[in-house]
């Protein structure tokens, strides 16, 4: 049971990595391209359907902190292992990127600057969800109890509300506490991501009924995440091109991602990893996940800056040689670096 499960939340880190890779993959056509036209409308859409990545990684976190053990593992351990295996690299690729950024003169190096982008996670688009994750890690044991005391039926539409309200509403609520006062990073404060943190906390505590309800509800799932799908598309299409107002998009977007993540994990479930050279390559993804998430945007950077020099500036072809040269370079070049790394510690071990 327990390598069944391993298998289907390793092929739930595989889609949520590629996913987020594309979301940054497609940036610079959304900024670029005229907003009425077909072309933005390609991009937009699966950059907005992709964003259910990021939630994806909250959900996963929440099954994997909640999912049972055959011994509890102690709360040291547990924060030990997170600063080890998630800040000590986050720290390294921080540090990476800010020298890069010094060496191509965008920055001026200042070690204040370096300290305060680090824990705000400024310094990369994709960092600011380990700001966030950093405010569950801290609360993991209120996680855990509330998964092991209350119904999911319960705490799932508490989580709905606080995540809309604090997504959409904080500074308005913090006038309430500080007249006058706003906070511009609001988008790392935990609240903003707690329904997805918080079910995935419920599905690992009955992780023993998920099978069979995923299954027993799939066609209830599929028809909701296609539904969610092309509403979030169109109506996201509608408002980020000015044509409409949409108040309503965040909600909908909410539903969507989370019909999403579960229908996904429905078919995770089912398919599980496949055979030969395409499991094999989806488990060395998984294993370098981590570093592919630290890192691809670096390799993005890199592109942007030396490819229009080569090519031009024409979005279409930018946009195709991007995906043709991110997806291998951060995928392959992490797996690379993972297995390098791993053979210096067996040789050191081995010496010892």
């Amino acid at each position: 049971m327990a390598r069944r499960r391993l298998e289907e939340l390793s092929v739930l880190n595989v889609i949520f990595c590629l996913l987020v890779i594309l979301i940054h993959v497609l940036s610079h056509a959304v900024v670029s391209l005229e907003k009425t036209s077909w072309q933005y409308a390609l991009v937009i859409i699966p950059q907005r359907l992709a964003f259910v990545s990021v939630p994806g990684f909250f959900y996963l976190s929440g099954v994997k902190l909640t999912l049972p053990r055959e011994r509890p593992l102690p709360l040291r351990d547990y924060y030990l292992g997170r600063i080890k295996n998630i800040y000590l690299p986050y720290l390294l690729a921080a540090a990476v990127y800010y020298l890069f950024f010094v060496t191509i003169g965008w920055y001026t190096f200042s070690p204040d600057q370096f300290l305060r982008e680090t824990a705000l996670g400024t310094l990369s688009s994709p960092f600011y969800f380990l700001v966030a994750l950093a405010q569950f890690i801290l609360l993991a044991p209120l996680f855990q109890w509330l998964a092991r005391r209350y119904h999911p039926a319960l705490l799932i539409p508490l989580a709905m509300g606080l995540t809309w309200l604090s997504s959409m509403h904080f500074n308005s609520i913090l006038q309430i506490v500080l007249p006058g006062g706003s906070f511009r990073y609001s988008d790392r404060i935990f609240t903003s991501y707690l329904i997805y943190y918080l079910t995935g906390c419920c599905v690992g505590a009955h992780y023993h009924r998920l099978p069979a309800l995923l299954e027993e509800n799939r066609s209830l799932l599929t028809a909701a995440a296609l539904f969610f799908a092309g509403a979030d598309g169109f109506i996201s299409l509608l408002a980020f091109s000015g044509r409409r107002a949409a108040p309503y998009l965040e909600l909908i977007h909410t539903l969507y991602i989370l019909s999403a993540i579960l229908a996904l994990h429905g078919r995770a479930i089912r398919r599980g990893i496949p055979q030969g050279a395409p499991g094999r390559l989806l488990r060395a993804t998984d294993r370098a996940s981590y570093l592919i998430y630290l890192y691809h945007s670096l390799v993005i950077t890199v592109f942007n800056i030396i490819a229009p020099r080569i090519v031009g500036g024409r979005v279409s072809v930018l946009l195709l040689l991007r995906i043709l040269v991110v997806y291998p370079v951060s995928i392959a070049g992490c797996i690379l670096w993972q297995r390098l790394w791993a053979g210096v510690k067996q040789s050191c071990l081995k010496r010892n």
